[in-house]
């Protein structure tokens, strides 16, 4: 994806004057519209975004200035899966101190039916809202009445004190989008610089003067400068599985306060640097700051509650990283600054991740253990942008080790991950280390190779129409980290999971290892599985639902990676009894294929009435690049043809 960074000190013109469309206006609606039975550029698209405008304006407030935003869209509804377009989710940024503000809403669906126009008003009362993270909350709604060949329209008012970052702007969803506008009123006192991601040029995009009332703040006289993009005819955004986050990819403005003026003339610079980043953080009292002045604490619990005497440098990590996982209760909120202090931390033995990780830091250093916080983002959130210093790129912090001369992330929050390991949700390519010298990037992705190995045996009663089977499986690393926070090491879960999948009578479930992350996780159970007979045949599938009934990667071509967070492999071997008076007649065709970025292997041996079946599929990479998605659509799609291929037994008429 290409990267435009254009700063709002230049006066910017791009293609043509694109007239004004009268129908872009709220409450509106045109024949033209009800008629509309599908998008002429993707017949397919089960809805489409009719516009979408947005404007962005600073108004004077208490001698100062807030920013309003107003958002006004309307969408043409074909079939039954565009209804999900009408949920809607409003994000409201919040600090500890002060909070955006939505003024209003206002939604109406619209349906033509028998010549005559029905129209239904949102109902205020089903507004609500609901906790996104720490620091982002949503206003949600669903607009009514909303069916096929519905049209509805909806327009929000926030209002947002918050200065350091403009309402961002999305052209492009998950369904296409005719039209697109954002426009943003500028005043001399703020100075934005903005992102642009997934487009090299706008289809309309001007600056100019604002010709309407002069304002003033203070003695400064001034007029607005509006500056308008519009994008035309932008295509749906074709998710699949493994991505990070569709925020990498979609069509977008991204803004960032680069400079403020006071009425004095004085400008101040605002974290135009790496290097100013890096030292905002290690002087600020919730980060930099709390690491150095816990250092007490941190060395009163090391003395009362620790032992680290004649322990390696790496077994004092691993002791410290798992005291404060098992001491402290991680509140699921992703941070990047402490939220409380430390020792209200330990008394409530809970924290959001800055809390427990920086504290971590702070152990560790007064361990003598070098232990540095290195800032990312989760996969969820985004991916950072390494060209311009944005610091809302960042959501979360984890912490870097140096041991015996090695480098070690880890973090607190996970009891189900090894001490030397991060969370998948950090995975998400690289972190800025926060230190004194050179800006340092670390790599997050992980090259530690997960494994889940599969042995099975089938008993099959011809009479009964069932299998019994045997399971005893086992996993390492963050193929057993999934199933740990999955299941929880709950019977009852794993049961449910089982009868989901095709298994019943589901008996002598049991597990192995799940309190200890650095051991490999066992877990082993016996039941039954339905098998298929047709005529004196009988049919099962020799590894019984466990490997992917379908292939997920499905689009003819993909411009963003797939990423699986780590490389990961599968053995499965199944030991099957053919029945007295039974003979093999068809089974899985052997493959193997191995190279640098897979392996496949199928093969089967029969020895007198027993059949044994060896499979196993790798992927040695944990993302693989767009130019690699061909191959890798093609390793799944055998993936599921062949480990899904049934064994077929005949009767013996002989």
């Amino acid at each position: 994806m290409k990267t435009i960074f254009i700063s709002f000190t230049l006066i910017f013109y791009i293609g043509f004057v694109y007239a004004q469309n009268s129908n872009y206006a709220f409450g509106k609606l045109t024949q033209a519209e009800f008629n509309m039975i599908e998008y002429e550029v993707d017949p397919d698209a089960e809805a489409v975004v009719l516009f979408d405008i947005g404007l962005s304006e600073f108004i004077d407030y208490n001698n100062s200035y807030l920013i309003q935003f107003t958002r006004t869209r309307r969408i043409k509804v074909f079939d039954q899966a565009g209804l999900e377009s009408a949920e809607i989710t409003i994000p409201i940024y919040h600090d500890d101190w002060r909070s955006e503000i939505v003024e209003s809403i206002e939604a109406y669906s619209y349906n033509y039916e028998n010549s005559q126009l029905t129209k239904k008003e949102l109902d205020q009362s089903s507004v609500y809202e609901e906790v996104i993270s720490e620091n982002w909350k949503g206003k949600k709604f669903v607009i009514p009445d909303v069916k096929e060949g519905t049209i509805f329209e909806y327009k929000y008012v926030i209002t947002s004190p918050f200065h350091f970052n403009l309402p961002d702007w999305k052209f492009q969803d998950k369904i296409p989008t005719i039209y697109s506008r954002y426009t943003v009123h500028m005043i001399p006192f703020y100075e934005y610089i903005f992102l642009v991601q997934g487009t090299n040029q706008f289809s309309y995009q001007n600056s100019e003067v604002d010709k309407g009332l002069t304002r003033r703040f203070g003695a400064v006289e001034f007029n607005d400068m509006v500056h308008t993009y519009i994008m035309k005819d932008i295509p749906a955004f074709k998710d699949e599985s493994y991505m990070t986050s569709i925020e990498d990819y979609i069509m977008k403005m991204d803004f960032q306060l680069a400079k403020f003026t006071d009425l004095s003339g004085v400008t101040t610079e605002v974290i135009s640097t790496w290097d100013k980043l890096k030292d905002t953080y290690q002087k600020h009292p919730d980060f930099g700051k709390y690491i150095r002045k816990n250092q007490k604490l941190a060395e009163t619990i090391l003395k009362t509650e620790l032992n680290l005497d004649n322990l390696t440098e790496e077994q004092k990590v691993e002791t410290i990283v798992n005291y404060v996982k098992k001491s402290f209760r991680w509140n699921g909120y992703n941070a990047t600054f402490a939220s409380k202090p430390a020792k209200d931390m330990i008394n409530e033995k809970n924290g959001n991740a800055a809390d427990i990780n920086l504290f971590l830091i702070t152990m560790l250093q007064k361990a003598g253990i070098k232990a540095l916080p290195v800032l990312i983002s989760t996969r969820s959130h985004g991916k950072v942008g390494y060209d311009y210093p944005f610091s809302h790129f960042f959501n979360y912090v984890i912490v870097l080790t140096e041991v015996d001369g090695k480098s070690l992330l880890t973090d607190g929050t996970e009891v189900n991950l090894g001490f030397n390991r991060i969370p998948i949700r950090c995975m998400n390519e690289k972190g800025l280390l926060i230190q004194e010298g050179d800006v340092r990037w670390i790599n997050l992705n992980s090259n530690l190779l997960s494994k889940s190995i599969f042995d099975i045996e089938l008993n099959i009663d011809p009479e009964q129409d069932v299998a019994s089977t045997s399971v005893v499986a086992q996993s390492t690393e963050y193929e057993s980290y999934n199933l740990k926070e999955k299941f929880e090491n709950d019977s009852a879960k794993y049961v449910h999971f089982l009868h989901e999948n095709g298994f019943s009578l589901i008996s002598n479930m049991k597990f192995k290892n799940y309190e200890n992350p650095e051991k490999i996780y066992y877990y082993s159970f016996k039941g039954e599985v339905q098998i298929e007979k047709l005529d004196d045949n009988i049919i099962v599938k020799p590894f019984i639902n466990i490997p992917p009934a379908e292939n997920s990667l499905t689009m003819k071509e993909r411009n963003y990676p797939v990423d699986f967070a780590y490389p990961k492999s599968v053995k499965l071997k199944t030991k099957i009894t053919i029945p007295e008076n039974y003979i093999l007649v068809d089974h899985p065709d052997k493959i193997k294929i191995e190279n640098d970025l897979a392996t496949l292997i199928l093969q089967y041996d029969l020895n007198e009435n027993k059949l044994t079946l060896d499979g196993e599929y790798t992927f040695k990479q944990s993302v693989y690049q767009p130019n690699q998605y061909d191959k890798v659509k093609y390793f799944m799609k055998y993936i599921v043809k062949l480990f899904n291929t049934p064994v077929v037994l005949k009767k013996n008429q002989t």
